[in-house]
């Protein structure tokens, strides 16, 4: 490295905290997906622009038309490749990738908020719960909520509902298309859900309140020492984080509720934000304008960026890529660096709001919105197949009754994704392949093995480097 430069990375590493470089270089795991792109929606009104996230250059898609001044993105339905936003008068308007013109919505709405998934939940005039996907408005059961802290949530199940929360009511109600909805009774605290809605968590001071929609039982509570503040969940929700005021994240096993591994931190951290890959969580400390950037693989904080915190931004994109607010600039930082360093740069945009695609313009199909979605917890008899990249045929690795144990590494609604990381894993040595989704909704999962043992499976998840959980048909839980 020439000179200029390490004095250049030190320099760097003292502004961002005194952090000490790592050795050697960092690898990206397995399984990553290609970089998608970032959209600017511009604040004070004007044309949306498209960059590659990685190095910040404008990709060939121009918008046709003005926006109105944008206050917020929302989210990326990739069935209709539509993007949700809210404009100043608090009206949503999507946005046709393909098009490429926006239309207005829905208005006179409130507690507006976009799904992972891309559909947008909120509140009518009437209080009345409400959903919008597939340019379709949907009316929620339930009586109106009314209060100025509630927090709307995707709720499971094929035909998705809506989960409402209230920590000053201290009530969290599930509100279905069809049928009757449930009422749960849980103390105040800051609500984390998984991606799919099928698990909350309510942080208290004393532990974690954990209520599952689906199920018609009471919450449940997982005593935490430590003074919990904040909690957020992995992508495929088989981990929760959560940070503590003595400064340090535990990291808890979501099936078990037992503490599986800390991360130390220089303080406490107010917020936490997992990327899509599954690596990296991104922690908010509670005083002054940071961000520690914690590798969950390596189990570690990389590096601290001083940067601020907005609903945007910081993310992850791709697995290796940070973007982050510099003064008025947005600047990508690459790290897989050895140290992280900034890699690029967009000037006089900061205040634009910025919502990470999982789609490219040139792409023949929208690249997985997650690498490791989990959108089962259970491989069923017979549904494996031989071929990586192929879910017809049936596994018939093991004995004849034997339980069988896999390793689940990622699930996708991209079936070439899926085929593509399944062949290169078989191709380092594993024994993977595809399972086809077993219901709508589902994605197509990658899975290793079989395997005789679970301690067999883990010593392999372990070798893969990226996050996994451990799953057999009998007990449906990693």
């Amino acid at each position: 490295m020439p000179i200029r430069h390490a004095v250049v990375a030190l320099l760097l590493l003292a502004a961002c905290g005194g952090e000490t470089p790592l050795e050697g270089p960092r690898e990206l795991p397995l399984g990553i997906p290609e970089e998608g792109s970032l959209l600017r929606l511009p604040s004070g009104g004007g044309e949306a622009v498209l960059y590659r996230a990685d190095s910040l250059t404008p990709l060939d898609w121009r918008f046709r038309g003005t926006m109105p001044p944008i206050l917020r993105a929302l989210g990326t339905d990739l069935d209709d490749r539509m993007v949700y936003a809210v404009d100043r008068d608090g009206e949503v308007i999507g946005l046709d990738l393909v098009a490429r013109r926006q239309r207005p919505y829905l208005d006179d709405v409130r507690r507006i908020t976009g799904t992972p998934d891309g559909a947008v939940l909120a509140l009518d005039s009437t209080g009345r719960p409400i959903g919008f996907r597939g340019r379709t408005r949907t009316v929620f059961n339930g009586p109106a909520l009314r209060g100025n802290d509630i927090q709307l949530v995707r709720a499971p199940g094929l035909a998705p509902g809506l989960s409402a929360y209230s920590a000053s009511n201290r009530r969290l109600t599930v509100h279905p298309e069809k049928g009757e909805g449930r009422e749960f009774a849980v103390p105040g605290g800051e609500l984390a859900s998984s991606w799919f809605g099928d698990v909350q968590a309510i942080t208290t001071d004393s532990g974690i309140v954990v209520v599952e929609p689906e199920r018609n039982r009471p919450p449940r509570f997982v005593e935490l020492r430590g003074m919990p503040q904040t909690s957020a969940f992995s992508p495929s929700a088989h981990r929760l984080y959560v940070a503590r005021a003595r400064g340090d994240v535990v990291i808890l096993d979501r099936f078990r509720w037992d503490e599986i591994g800390t991360l130390p931190l220089p303080g406490p951290a107010r917020a936490l934000r997992p990327d899509r890959s599954g690596r990296w969580v991104l922690a908010r400390p509670a005083q002054g304008d940071s961000i520690w950037v914690l590798d969950m693989v390596r189990r570690e904080r990389t590096i601290t960026i001083r940067a601020p915190w907005a609903e945007d931004l910081p993310l992850v994109s791709g697995g290796r890529t940070l973007v982050v607010r510099e003064g008025d600039d947005v600047v990508a930082w690459d790290l897989l660096s050895a140290p992280p360093a900034p890699r690029s740069r967009l000037t006089g945009v900061a205040e634009d709001h910025f919502l990470q695609l999982p789609w490219s313009p040139d792409a023949a199909g929208p690249t997985p919105p997650e690498t490791e979605l989990a959108t089962t917890d259970e491989v069923p008899a017979g549904d494996a197949a031989q071929d990586p990249a192929s879910g017809d045929e049936a596994a018939t690795d093991g004995e004849p009754g034997a339980e069988r144990i896999f390793i689940q590494v990622s699930s996708s609604q991209n079936v070439a994704y899926a085929k593509a990381l399944a062949t290169q894993l078989v191709e380092i040595g594993f024994r993977a392949r595809v399972l086809d989704p077993r219901a709508e909704g589902d994605g197509y999962r990658v899975v290793v093995g079989p395997y005789a043992t679970r301690e067999d499976a883990d010593a392999d998840g372990r070798r893969l480097g990226r996050p996994y959980f451990v799953t057999t048909p009998e007990s449906g839980t990693p």
